[in-house]
């Protein structure tokens, strides 16, 4: 049996008392909350009261309440427009105001949590990867941020200069390397910062890093390119890298997900998450109970340090799904 047995839950309307016992009630052992369940505390009391340990995760630059009150901060992305997308609201990765606001906020969390594991998710430049095929064309991949702050960054680090009319197209076509390398510094150090913080204030928590269920061969080099995200690199600073390889979302199969995920052990020297899906996203078709059961079989035979299940919301109106996670988590 694995040894973290995790679900997501997004709507903090949920009860949470309900939630706990059903998390106990089907075998989750460590839940993964998002800081808008710590603005009280009846989710932590209602964990507490099942013995069920916390998994925190930090959606770092996807903060849409941060971006109604700055809207200047937006990424924007390599189609001249701002990074704000259905849900996925980007802020630009190199305003230090906005990091000094999330490490504030990242206090007053753990401050009334102590979890098990934090994990820093959209801890990456903007990309929308959910709706980018594997095997498409990596030249119409929109990107972030070439917003001013951005640009006038990478030309001091660098020594370049960019065109202004069209930076994008500059960038790609003349410095994408240099840029691509300065994309990814940013953001080991940004992870850097919050995870010496995190450790001073939760010093027993393991650390994990959530990824783009991407290789640096796939979409040309677009894991450095676009997403900014030097994995080996993250995956020093932590104790888990946790790609996030939905098999549904992009189309692929389980084959796929196990040579992503040992490429991803290979490369780093690191223990990884295995993420399963519940019900159909952003692609035409459903999953059904026995593809589902099927996962949570291939995950639960896997080396995988934890399964993350997605996620709750779903669950709770698909008793025979509930049923089945139960049948492969309940010890």
């Amino acid at each position: 049996m694995t040894s973290i047995r995790s679900m997501m839950v997004f709507d903090t309307s949920v009860d949470t008392g309900t939630f706990a016992r059903s998390c106990k009630e089907w075998g989750v052992d460590m839940p993964s909350l998002h800081p808008g369940f710590l603005e009280d505390d009846r989710m932590a009391r209602a964990l507490d009261a099942q013995g069920l340990r916390s998994w925190l995760n930090l959606p770092v630059f996807c903060d849409p309440k941060y971006l109604e009150r700055h809207p200047d901060a937006y990424v924007i992305t390599s189609l001249g427009r701002r990074a704000a997308e259905d849900w996925l609201h980007f802020v630009c990765p190199s305003r230090d105001d906005y990091l000094d606001s999330a490490i504030a906020g990242l206090r007053r969390h753990l401050a009334r949590l102590s979890p098990a594991v934090v994990s820093l998710d959209f801890i990456r430049h903007f990309v929308f990867w959910e709706r980018i095929a594997l095997d498409g064309p990596s030249a119409g991949i929109e990107d972030g941020c070439y917003c001013p702050v951005c640009l006038s960054r990478f030309e001091q680090d660098c020594g370049e200069t960019i065109d202004r009319k069209d930076p994008a197209t500059h960038l790609h076509r003349q410095l994408l390397q240099p840029w691509a390398d300065w994309k990814c510094r940013r953001i080991l150090e940004v992870a850097e910062r919050l995870l010496a913080e995190i450790r001073t204030l939760a010093p027993g928590a393991a650390l994990a890093v959530q990824t783009v269920p991407w290789r640096e061969s796939d979409l040309d080099g677009a894991i450095r390119t676009r997403a900014g995200q030097d994995v080996p690199g993250l995956a020093r600073l932590a104790a888990m890298v946790a790609p996030m390889a939905f098999t549904q979302i992009l189309g692929q199969t389980a084959r796929w997900k196990e040579q992503l995920l040992a490429h991803v052990r290979a490369s780093t020297g690191k223990p990884v998450c295995f993420y399963v899906q519940a019900e159909a996203l952003y692609r035409d078709g459903t999953i059904t109970a026995e593809q589902f059961d099927a996962e949570l079989t291939h995950a639960r035979h896997s080396d995988a340090a934890a399964i993350m299940v997605f996620h709750y919301e779903q669950l709770a109106v698909r008793p025979d799904k509930a049923e089945i996670l139960r049948k492969h988590f309940r010890p």
